[in-house]
């Protein structure tokens, strides 16, 4: 995958992006979403809302303001790591999501302490709630589109995909802290072999 140089202007919006990102999580935990404005999360971050406009559309956005990253590594993985052709093995395709997950943890986005007030923003919301599923559903778009690409048919990628989907959904839901996840998550997949097909 290219990568673009890294240039002091580069570094300089990495840095600006990254403090909205962490002023805007600040008070989030301090004051709950529906009562910090973009103008507030630009003041903690030191920064002016036109700047705060150049990295996100609202402030939903910054609360997953790094699903696009995490979903490359996920199809990269899949790219790199997948049988070829994969075909109709719909067993497998679910198994190869689940390793790629795997490998994608220690390089998530988002710290331990964002991860918990993101968990207790979703509770709290139904709009985030339904912005989150959007991601998700986008997410199993592009996986799906990975799974293809490596020659698994239609049908058995975009099953395998949301397959994958629920089981992040699941653990979302029975998880009681971030750090739990995980294995709510690898629970979610071994129960995919009581169906006789999947993983475990």
């Amino acid at each position: 995958m290219h990568h673009p140089p890294d240039t002091l202007h580069a570094r300089k919006r990495r840095k600006a992006r990254a403090m909205i990102v962490s002023a805007a999580f600040q008070l989030f935990a301090e004051h709950g979403f529906d009562n910090v404005t973009v103008a507030a999360i630009a003041e903690r971050a030191e920064v002016g809302r036109t700047t705060f406009f150049r990295y996100f559309g609202d402030k939903q956005q910054v609360l997953f303001a790094d699903e696009g990253a995490e979903v490359e590594r996920l199809c990269t993985y899949v790219r790199d790591k997948a049988p070829r052709p994969l075909g109709d093995d719909l067993g497998a395709a679910v198994e190869l999501l689940r390793e790629a997950c795997v490998a994608a943890r220690p390089h998530a986005a988002l710290s331990p302490a964002h991860s918990v007030v993101l968990v207790r923003l979703l509770r709290e919301s139904t709009d985030l709630r339904s912005r989150y599923l959007l991601t998700r559903q986008q997410r199993a778009t592009r996986l799906a589109g990975a799974l293809m690409e490596v020659g698994a048919p239609e049908n058995v990628a975009v099953l395998a995909s949301h397959i994958a989907m629920a089981c992040e959904l699941t653990a979302m839901r029975l998880a009681q802290s971030p750090d739990v996840f995980p294995d709510r998550m690898d629970e979610a997949y071994e129960l995919l072999g009581s169906l006789g097909g999947g993983p475990g």
